[in-house]
């Protein structure tokens, strides 16, 4: 399925009385959420609404899930009392939703493997795990590195009377380094888990990498690019204070991003089984109701019994 033919596939399923009805279970789920959602600063805060928003996603497609998106922020807005209402965050909201069901949307639930296959990928779940671990260490020397020689660069702009010293002071605070050094372990060792354990299978390897760059663009475009935009031009935050914060916000982003597509990948998956199970289940009653086997599209009392009906026939 290409592109564009997802966002027409995507608006035929709004047809669906399923659809309406799933989505409308998970739109309120993600108010839900985003009730209990905790506050880090004016700004800033953590959430596992977009759970809700993925699956919608992942379901229906990114028609349905921009639709959503739409709706979740308008009724959230009516039923908080935060702030005022801009239509760039219905919109933030809104596109959110639609990455998440072009990545995800006719995606392949994980096979079952079977117990013998269970040590299978990298030739067992404790080597997995070594090797893994081994990654995040060396991506960890990197990201530390990587900062610390931005904190030299920047040492000079720092002391200056530069409109970006603020900024540049964050990159020269040791503290920093360790806290790049932690967040490369943690990447280093999810993305080694998944590309070491799925080497094996490039079909479920495919699905996971479908989830995890479905929330890192998410994170990247919603949450770093178009959110601090959209409190400058909504009035909210001047130019200086989103500077000012955007580490805070980065840093935030990077340590959550390991934490969320974790999340995703334990819980996307088993809805997913679950949900074309019940889907494979109900239609095949409507098949035994309607008088026919939907395997054979026979009648059913003939159905199985073809050496009988051909004897009678003869007769």
């Amino acid at each position: 399925m290409n592109f564009f033919e997802k966002f027409g596939r995507s608006a035929m399923e709004l047809k669906s009385l399923r659809c309406i009805t799933v989505t409308g279970v998970l739109i309120a789920l993600d108010i839900v959420l985003k009730m209990v959602s905790i506050k880090i600063s004016a700004d800033l805060k953590i959430t596992f609404a977009y759970l809700a928003l993925a699956t919608i996603g992942m379901l229906y497609g990114p028609t349905v899930a921009f639709l959503s998106g739409i709706v979740t922020d308008l009724i959230g807005f009516m039923l908080s009392s935060d702030g005022g209402f801009s239509p760039f965050f219905t919109l933030i909201e809104a596109i959110g939703a639609m990455i998440y069901g072009i990545f995800l949307y006719d995606l392949k639930p994980l096979r079952i493997k079977k117990s013998s296959d269970t040590d299978s990928a990298g030739g067992g779940i404790k080597q997995i795990i070594l090797k893994s671990a081994l990654v995040g260490v060396l991506t960890a020397l990197v990201f530390g590195l990587i900062t610390f020689l931005l904190g030299i660069a920047l040492a000079d702009t720092a002391a200056s009377d530069s409109p970006y010293a603020k900024l540049a002071k964050v990159f020269t605070a040791p503290e920093l380094w360790y806290i790049s050094a932690a967040v490369g372990f943690l990447y280093g060792t999810f993305f080694g888990i998944i590309i070491i354990g799925g080497r094996k299978d490039k079909a479920d390897l495919r699905s996971s990498v479908a989830v995890v760059l479905s929330k890192v663009i998410v994170v990247v475009v919603c949450n770093l690019i178009l959110t601090p935009i959209a409190f400058v031009f909504s009035g909210y935050m001047s130019v200086d204070s989103v500077i000012a914060s955007y580490p805070v916000r980065v840093a935030k982003n990077a340590i959550q991003l390991p934490v969320d597509c974790l999340l995703m990948l334990t819980i996307l998956f088993p809805i997913l089984a679950a949900y074309k199970r019940f889907a494979d289940h109900t239609a095949a009653a409507r098949g035994v109701k309607n008088g026919k086997n939907t395997l054979s599209g026979m009648p059913v009392e003939t159905a199985g019994k073809p050496e009988k009906n051909k004897e009678i026939e003869k007769l």
